[in-house]
């Protein structure tokens, strides 16, 4: 589905968020309760590995989903190349320049076009793209796909421990059948911060779309 307004995007992320918190809050209860009865049982080491990997998969699966809608919604701006923040442009001029150079002469007309009347020529916004997670979502990966939609990664700084060792490494000691047993009492903490992450991704989105911060000093 289109996203061609803020009332769209904001549903969009929204709806993707929606889901993701029930099923997290619902394991967050079924450790805690597996943890009460008995700590070290085979069912709450279980239980836990799986949390980690699930807090994963919704920690990347919400960042690709809502940094996707945000891309697309900037997508049907159809801006101009000399009106874009300085991210997009880069991604905008990076991906010209890529097809130039391997020979396209399209690309390399656009790519003259966009240097000589910047305030004229449409930006084509490579959409499938830009928001590339890697199938492992590290502090690097999220840094690099935040600056180029535009957004300061300076926000998830203190977490990159947190985005790195706990939950991507977690996730493929887990994937990988590796005996990764993490402490069931701290998973609630960890919830807590993986959805504060997940909030502070879709707050950023909105912020940005709402004060069109996907344009040159805006």
């Amino acid at each position: 589905m289109a996203v061609r307004t803020i009332v769209e995007l904001e549903d969009r992320l929204d709806t993707a968020l929606a889901w993701r918190r029930i099923e997290l809050q619902t394991l967050k209860a079924q450790i805690q309760a597996a943890y009460k009865n008995s700590a070290q049982s085979p069912l709450t080491r279980a239980l836990a590995r799986s949390g980690i990997a699930l807090l994963y998969a919704h920690w990347e699966g919400y960042v690709k989903e809502s940094c996707q809608a945000y891309v697309d919604y900037v997508a049907k701006r159809r801006l101009k190349v000399g009106e874009l923040n300085d991210g997009l442009l880069k991604v905008v001029l990076d991906q010209l320049n890529r097809r130039s150079v391997s020979g396209d002469e399209a690309a390399m007309l656009a790519l003259m076009e966009a240097v000589r009347a910047p305030d004229s020529t449409r930006a084509r916004i490579p959409r499938d793209t830009i928001v590339d997670t890697k199938s492992n979502l590290r502090s690097t990966v999220l840094s690099e796909i935040l600056l180029c939609v535009g957004f300061d990664p300076e926000i998830f700084l203190t977490k990159n421990n947190l985005i790195d060792k706990t939950l991507c490494d977690g996730r493929n000691a887990i994937a990988h059948g590796r005996d990764f047993y993490p402490d069931p009492d701290e998973f609630e903490s960890l919830h807590d911060e993986v959805m504060g992450m997940l909030e502070e991704i879709r707050d950023t989105i909105l912020m940005h779309a709402r004060d069109k911060r996907y344009r040159r000093n805006s």
